[in-house]
């Protein structure tokens, strides 16, 4: 599981910091959370929140909006 988060993290950070925010599809999803996961989507939010980032949209089977969590903006 740590290298397919550590690809994610990378992604975000690099994404978000040159556009503002990074989509993460669905193949890379469910390299950590399979589609049928209980909670699935608190578990990507989570995941999202300890790195520092923000999941702005989720569509199940498609992909993963994120964004650069707000009190991270001010800092």
């Amino acid at each position: 599981m740590k290298a397919p988060a550590m690809r994610i993290q990378q992604k975000l950070e690099t994404r978000t910091a040159q556009i503002g925010h990074c989509v993460i599809y669905e193949d890379e999803l469910q390299s950590l959370w399979p589609l049928d996961e209980a909670n699935r989507k608190a578990k990507i939010e989570q995941f999202a929140k300890e790195y520092g980032f923000e999941l702005s949209f989720y569509k199940q089977g498609r992909f993963a909006i994120f964004k650069e969590e707000a009190s991270r903006k001010s800092q």
